[in-house]
């Protein structure tokens, strides 16, 4: 109970992560079209593009970044903005950190879960949230690249060689969030640039990362 005392919207930040980063990282079937982001990419283009993000992201041993948050609602007159960190090491440490306009931190360490407020640390031990973050943890380290259960994904590439993915929920507590994610691929790099939650209630979330770092030393204090 005290978990919730400190930050009752705890389990819907958790679901929302793991939509963040699957949508980062996903790969799935494709299907021909056409759209503004440019033509979709089939056959063997497909099986190589899959094959080199895959590759890419099971080289890292460390992923850093800053991310800008903003979120649009109809029941807000202006959006929100969030601004903060994501720091990942293999195999199994991965810390979100929002520092503004209110800092919290969540980070999950070989099946353990931490929350960070203002009001000190939560360690829970709910079976629940273990799993959402080791689904997280493999999503990023290539683990769960290649399952297509929770989402169908078609993939676009532009004239400048960048990567988009437009995801669609299969499962139907995902389909109750939300209604598609799109996400930009950096076409050299094969790392997300930025990722759109359309949610199902007609919301708009956009997640922008910069200043992406891979395979620095990121000390085992940040995961603690």
């Amino acid at each position: 109970m005290l978990l919730y005392s400190l930050h009752p919207n705890f389990i819907k930040i958790m679901k929302k992560l793991i939509l963040i980063i699957t949508a980062v990282l996903f790969a799935s079937s494709v299907a021909f079209a056409q759209t503004t982001a440019g033509t979709e990419v089939t056959g063997e283009k497909r099986t190589a593009l899959v094959t080199a993000i895959e590759k890419a992201h099971k080289q890292l041993s460390t992923l850093s970044a800053n991310f800008t948050q903003e979120k649009k609602s109809s029941l807000l007159t202006e959006k929100v903005t969030q601004k903060g960190k994501m720091m990942y090491k293999s195999p199994k440490q991965l810390r979100w950190e929002y520092t503004s306009p209110k800092a919290t931190t969540v980070i999950f360490t070989n099946g353990k879960v931490l929350l960070k407020t203002d009001k000190g640390t939560v360690s829970n031990p709910n079976k629940m949230l273990g799993e959402m973050g080791n689904m997280i943890i493999n999503t990023i380290n290539g683990t769960f690249l290649k399952d297509n259960a929770d989402f169908n994904a078609r993939y676009y590439k532009d004239k400048s060689g960048n990567i988009t993915a437009v995801l669609t929920p299969l499962n139907k507590k995902i389909k109750t969030y939300y209604k598609n994610i799109t996400i930009t691929l950096n076409g050299s790099s094969h790392l997300a640039d930025r990722v759109v939650l359309n949610e199902a209630n007609g919301d708009v979330t956009t997640i922008i990362f910069s200043d992406k770092k891979t395979n620095t030393t990121l000390s085992d204090t940040l995961f603690k």
